[in-house]
């Protein structure tokens, strides 16, 4: 009996060699992209699919079967009926069948019991091999512990799932050396069939939990690599949604500080013709005209915003749109309008860092309106001073001797609030009201120490 139980195991052992280079043989070779998805997708997701799980399970049970009753089979074959067992044959197979059914079920718990799945199918193969003392016959239900194994191994830490491989090896040769000194085997019989024995079961159960320790650290690393790049995505969108947010709120300022500056401009020159109208008209005709020129331009500059508005972030805008450097072009404006506007600059602008010039550009733009707001006809006069420790800029402007009725409609929107609390970001100063010589006087004073 033990000659034809050897003979056996050869011929499963050549039986499960055939296969694995099958496999290999079979084994596609994929992309990256496929093989990161097929490692994300097996062998958790394909095992939560009942369909999927009774199908594996399935596919297991029948190469377990045919290799468990390979010999069997083959001593029916031969006329060989006397197996010498407790169990009629009939029953015998009968039971091999129960048997392979009852280790292979199982595994379609694997994701979510992979201890149970180990446990049950290491318990199935004691009690069929020790039940009817064939446990040579059944070396082809190591696949399935082994596969018990690996799939645990994909699931736990690899310290706990090498802890269970060696725990189940132990204990599974124990009980067959404890069960044949029990039917009388002699020690040392017993000792070289265990020793033979655990080699053919320990090969395919440490591979299998090593494999499966491999599968899950990979399959780890992939998912977080993946979740890492879906957060890294989000944040790139969200950096793109910012940037997007500031620059039209940007060119909006820009709009709004555009039109209001012209028409306060505009709004002048209407004034000024209405009230030369009666005694001058040839002097109001022009200046009705200068209204439909700086009409024009203010056209042709809200257009110029609105299409940096509508194409936002896909194109440069000037750079030097709100610099102090465009102060000279500021004051021409208003003296072209009709103010009087004297500027003097001590120092030099171009190395004033860009949010201290767009800043002071923006505060002059406001204080120039201002004048013509609540001041219409009264000189303005701008000093500029900058240097290595700071930027200075002083307006100041006539009070009118009675009290004049300002201009609706005109401003920026800052206002000395909205000016000072920018200034102030800066570490810089803002103060404004009435000087010893009876002049409006607005002055900001911005430090370079803390930026430079």
């Amino acid at each position: 009996m033990y000659r034809r139980e050897d003979s056996a195991s050869e011929v499963n052992t050549a039986d499960q060699i055939r296969a694995s280079e099958a496999a290999a043989r079979l084994t596609p070779s994929h992309t990256l992209e496929t093989g990161v998805e097929a490692l994300q997708a097996f062998p958790s997701a394909f095992l939560r699919s009942r369909k999927a799980a009774l199908l594996f399970a399935l596919t297991v049970f029948v190469a377990t079967l045919l290799q468990v009753l390979a010999v069997p089979v083959t001593a029916l074959v031969e006329g060989n009926r006397e197996w010498g067992l407790i169990f009629p044959e009939p029953v015998v197979i009968l039971l091999l069948v129960v048997g392979c059914m009852l280790q292979s079920a199982p595994l379609m718990l694997a994701d979510r019991a992979p201890r149970w799945t180990v446990v049950l199918a290491t318990l199935t193969y004691l009690a069929l091999g020790v039940g009817l003392a064939v446990p040579s016959w059944l070396t082809g239900m190591y696949l399935v512990i082994a596969l018990a194994l690996f799939l645990l191994g994909t699931r736990l830490n690899p310290t706990i799932s090498m802890v269970w491989a060696l725990c189940v090896i132990a204990v599974t040769m124990a009980v067959i050396f404890v069960w044949l000194l029990l039917i009388g085997t002699s020690y040392s019989t017993a000792t070289g069939f265990v020793l033979g024995e655990s080699a053919r079961f320990a090969a395919p159960a440490a591979g299998a939990t090593a494999l499966g320790i491999w599968w899950g650290a990979q399959t780890r690393r992939v998912t977080r690599a993946h979740e890492e790049a879906a957060l890294a995505k989000e944040e790139h969108a969200q950096r793109v949604r910012d940037a997007q947010h500031e620059e039209r709120a940007r060119i909006a300022r820009e709009l709004h500080d555009v039109a209001g500056q012209h028409l306060a401009g505009l709004i002048t020159l209407a004034d000024a013709a209405l009230t030369v109208a009666a005694d001058s008209p040839d002097t109001a005709l022009e200046l009705v005209g200068e209204v439909r020129s700086e009409g024009r331009f203010a056209a042709a500059s809200l257009a110029g915003a609105l299409a940096d508005l509508q194409d936002a972030g896909a194109r440069k805008t000037d750079a030097t749109a709100t610099d102090i450097r465009r102060a000279p072009e500021l004051a021409a404006y208003w003296r072209r309008i009709g103010m009087n506007v004297e500027m003097s600059i001590d120092g030099e602008l171009q190395e004033l860092p860009a949010v201290v010039s767009s800043t002071a550009y923006r505060a002059l733009q406001e204080a120039l309106t201002n004048v013509a707001k609540h001041s219409p006809g009264s000189s303005a006069h701008v000093k500029i001073l900058a240097n290595r420790e700071r930027l200075d800029v002083v307006i100041t402007n006539n009070l009118p001797a009675t009290t004049v009725k300002e201009i609706p409609g005109i401003s920026l929107g800052w206002g000395l609030a909205g000016m000072r609390e920018r200034v102030e970001l800066l570490q810089g100063t803002l103060t404004a009201g009435a000087n010893a010589s009876r002049q409006w006087q607005l002055a900001i004073s911005i430090p370079m120490s803390t930026l430079l």
